[in-house]
């Protein structure tokens, strides 16, 4: 499986491209306009294994090292929805953290598949943040669940109306058991800046706005 570990915002933050697999739609998605924040081709023939994933990591922690480049962050995303490969994700966490005690292990994701296909309760998460996960970034893009619906289309021909609240309730428990969760918004159509940060001030979690080619 190619393109596993990628770099988009200079060599000290190394992005790891776990799965294609994804259950939502995202209007705004890069996967269906190009190949992928010009790295070759991010889709991945196949899901990479566990050993797959962490040999690509130790490769290119290896070559940093070479280079004299310290790596800052690691973040678990690519080109699907990382909790769709929850027990390797696990897996790729611990490994890093034993290699990298310091380093900031992140998670992208929309929350909410971890409740319809991972567990209904919230100990996996803490089992995340017990094999050395540090942060989320929570790509929430909506505040409002009607927009949501629109926006991220979960579950796509199988719609999840629970999805909204499933993905702040996802980022609740995270943040309450000691992880970093930032709130991502696409700057997309009629975008209230004002709301969001009132949104993310009640969640008592940091936010970002990002614009298109991010």
């Amino acid at each position: 499986a190619q393109n596993i570990a990628y770099y988009r915002r200079g060599l000290d933050e190394l992005s790891l491209n776990v799965t294609n697999a994804c259950p939502n739609a995202c209007v705004f998605c890069i996967r269906d306009r190009d190949k992928g924040w010009n790295v070759s081709n991010l889709y991945l023939e196949r899901d990479p294994t566990l050993k797959e994933i962490t040999d690509a990591f130790d490769r290119e922690s290896s070559m940093l090292n070479r280079e004299g480049v310290a790596l800052q962050r690691v973040k678990i995303c690519g080109y699907g929805e990382p909790l769709m490969r929850f027990s390797e994700v696990i897996g790729v966490v611990r490994h890093i953290r034993l290699k990298e005690p310091e380093l900031d292990i992140q998670i992208t994701t929309t929350g909410w598949p971890y409740f319809r296909y991972v567990s209904k309760d919230v100990n996996g998460i803490f089992n995340l943040k017990f094999a050395g996960l540090s942060s989320l970034y929570l790509s929430m893009n909506a505040i409002e669940e009607e927009r949501y619906m629109d926006l991220v289309k979960p579950g796509v021909n199988n719609p999840n109306y629970l999805a909204f609240q499933d993905s702040i309730r996802f980022g609740i428990e995270a943040r309450d058991i000691g992880l970093k969760v930032t709130l991502g918004f696409m700057n997309i159509g009629q975008i209230n800046l004002l709301s969001i940060k009132q949104f993310a001030e009640r969640m008592k979690m940091p936010y970002k706005i990002r614009e298109m080619e991010e």
